[in-house]
């Protein structure tokens, strides 16, 4: 047998130490791993895990718009009118329900105010703007006036007496020559009669009206009026000129003329 140098047993034995070492590393190592690991067993203990789905945060919201919107004049009235046809429609199909027929007369009455304010503006509108005026061309006689209001027609009469106390009169301006001017003629010197109205007619054109008691010719244009015949309310103490009617009217037309002016078109004769 050979016999190993000392050296070459010292070689050896480094070795073995070294194998001797790593073969313990790797056995705790694998053991390590069976320890980590989740025992095998039963199916449902194995089965993977739902992922929690967290809820989608909400997004924050904008407040509701609390501004007030003014709607338009067409708007408004669509909505009266709807508003009033359901009080119609829903009263008349409860017709014992007072309070339903009720509400529909509140709407009523208030549409029917403001279309006799409307009115009385139009009627104003008319005097001061006689350009608009349908009588001016097409005069139309209302000879059957005995129907008009004979309340109305006490009240006008003491409207006319007050002007007259304040020292209003008429100026009726005219041109001699003018058809219509001349139908008008008499009945304006009969209303001024009737009333005890100073009545003074003053010609455009140099030819005046004998049926007039006073008349003055207007050579320097002093009475400025867009159309003839025009009746004015001229008041002698101040010099003061309100226009009445502009064309041909009647006495009655003319009497509440004198009302809507004493009133200044505030009491509605519609």
């Amino acid at each position: 047998m050979t016999r190993l140098s000392t050296k070459t047993v010292d070689n050896l034995v480094i070795t073995l130490k070294i194998r001797v070492v790593a073969l313990v590393l790797l056995s705790m190592l694998t053991t390590h791993a069976f320890a980590t690991e989740k025992p095998r067993g039963w199916r449902w203990y194995n089965e993977p895990k739902a992922k929690e789905v967290k809820p989608k945060e909400e997004k924050a919201t904008l407040p509701p718009n609390s501004a007030t919107t003014v709607m338009s004049a067409t708007e408004q009235m669509q909505w009266f009118h709807s508003t009033l046809n359901e009080a119609l429609n829903d009263a008349t199909i409860n017709p014992t329900d007072e309070e339903k027929y009720l509400k529909f007369m509140r709407l009523k009455k208030f549409i029917d105010d403001k279309t006799a304010q409307t009115g009385m503006t139009f009627k104003k509108l008319i005097t001061e703007h006689p350009e608009f005026s349908y009588t001016k061309d097409h005069p139309t006689e209302q000879a059957a006036r005995e129907t008009y209001y004979q309340a109305m027609k006490v009240k006008h009469e003491a409207s006319v007496r007050q002007l007259v106390q304040e020292g209003w009169g008429i100026y009726f301006v005219y041109e001699g020559q003018d058809a219509i001017a001349k139908a008008l003629a008499p009945s304006v010197q009969d209303f001024a009669n009737r009333y005890h109205i100073e009545l003074v007619g003053i010609s455009k054109d140099g030819h005046t009206f004998d049926v007039i008691n006073e008349n003055r010719i207007d050579k320097t244009g002093k009475v400025n009026v867009h159309y003839t015949p025009a009746l004015m309310l001229a008041n002698i103490h101040t010099k003061a000129l309100k226009p009445l009617a502009y064309g041909f009217i009647s006495q009655n037309d003319l009497l509440a003329r004198f009302h809507n002016v004493a009133t200044d078109y505030q009491d509605s004769d519609f």
